[in-house]
Parts: structure tokens; sequence; C-alpha cells
């Protein structure tokens, strides 16, 4: 898949997932040529000490063409903790969605 269509399905993804998960703040995505990599920055997960990629097969009947690994870190976490082996680095991560948090007031 290149990189275009792939960036797309992680947009689309990050933005289903923006809109069902409240305490989801960002979503990064990690280019690679064959998997969808993607980094969700939330405020409820357990703290780690290095980011855990969870694996999916590809469901093209869903409209997923490609295997994909989803992480779940805490803010606190982005940027500090090491990314699964063969992901590149945090300068690597595209962000593809974000939540907007409404200031008091």
């Amino acid at each position: 898949m290149d990189k275009k269509k792939m960036r797309q399905l992680a947009k689309r993804l990050a933005s289903s997932h923006a809109q069902s998960e409240p305490t989801l703040e960002k979503v990064l995505w990690f280019p690679h040529e064959v998997e969808l990599r993607l980094v969700e920055v939330m405020t409820d997960v357990p703290p780690s000490d290095f980011v855990v990629a969870f694996h999916f097969g590809p469901e093209p009947a869903g409209g997923i063409p490609a295997p994909v690994g989803i992480a779940l870190i805490l803010p606190s976490e982005y940027r500090t903790i090491p990314l699964p082996e063969g992901w590149g680095t945090w300068d690597d991560a595209q962000e593809v969605a974000f939540r907007r948090v409404r200031e008091a007031g």
C-alpha cells in the first residue's frame, strides 16, 4: 500500500477513535510501507516503561486492507518511552488526529 493511501487509512481510523474515545488526546501515525502503526495518547491507560503495540490482521471487508499495530500511552509518556523495535523514532511520528480541549470560561 502506498504512503498516501496508508496515511488516509490512518486518518480515518484515528478520526473514528477520536470520536468514540473521550480520553483520547491525539493519535500519531508512524509511516511504514506494510503495516499501519498508530500510537494513541490517552489519559486513562496504565503507565508503562515502553510502548506496547497490539497487532491486528487486515480486514479488507471492513475497509482495512493492511495489518494494524496500535499502542496506547499516557500523555506523560509521549516522546519519553521507547517505541517498539522497527517503528523509528518519535520524530518520525505524524499527528493524524487530536481532540481540542475546551478552555473554561
